[in-house]
């Protein structure tokens, strides 16, 4: 797990050594921007396949739009919130975990 962290703060251009924390802005921005192009590109490709009909949303998330209705299977859409909620809390819970090693240090 160490060498995890390791490799995390090496990409976001955290260095850790002899008592002392040195950033590198730059690498860190370019991390950051990079994350953020790849969650924009996931979107954008999620949101391709549900007009493209590749993702079904009435099955995966419980929405059926139409051009006269909208229709929310409530259930459906709690099971899909809950999941995503739960794999936020994990990516969250690994940046504190990346947050608290830097802490001990």
């Amino acid at each position: 797990m160490a060498e995890n962290n390791e490799d995390l703060f090496q990409k976001i251009g955290v260095d850790i050594s002899n008592e002392k924390i040195n950033i590198d802005l730059t690498k860190t921005k370019d991390f950051f921007n990079a994350l953020q192009n790849t969650l924009q590109e996931k979107a954008q490709t999620i949101q391709k396949d549900v007009s493209e009909g590749k993702i079904d949303l009435e099955k995966n998330v419980g929405i059926k739009v139409d051009n006269e209705h909208i229709n929310i299977d409530l259930n459906k859409t709690k099971r899909f919130i809950e999941d995503l909620g739960k794999k936020v809390e994990n990516f969250l819970g690994e940046i504190d975990k990346a947050v608290e090693n830097i802490d001990k240090k």
